[in-house]
């Protein structure tokens, strides 16, 4: 379960294709003090959660990543050192809201 968060967010709009991996982060870098990343989208995407080893490619976000559906908001617990990775699910390119929070 998630606890309250009191710290600061950070929010962006980013587009992704089911080509090119996108590390989920608002600015240059993750939050250091990042305890939550929530992620919307307008089409449907897949979730990664990476090892720090390496930006995975796209086939293993399609055959491993978590599936989110279209419209829904989904919170993931992930640290500021925690990679987190989105790929489109669909032919086309969708809008990605993320929300980093502390």
């Amino acid at each position: 379960m998630l606890s309250p968060l009191d710290g600061p967010a950070k929010q962006d709009v980013v587009s992704v294709d089911n080509i090119t991996v996108v590390e989920v982060k608002v600015d240059a870098t993750p939050m250091v003090d990042r305890k939550v990343v929530s992620l919307q989208a307008d089409g449907k995407f897949r979730v990664y959660f990476g090892d720090g080893t390496n930006i995975p490619n796209a086939a293993l976000l399609l055959s491993d990543g978590i599936k989110q559906p279209k419209d829904t908001l989904r919170s993931y617990e992930a640290g500021g050192a925690q990679q987190v990775f989105v790929l489109s699910d669909t032919g086309a390119s969708i809008n990605v809201t993320i929300v980093e929070r502390a």
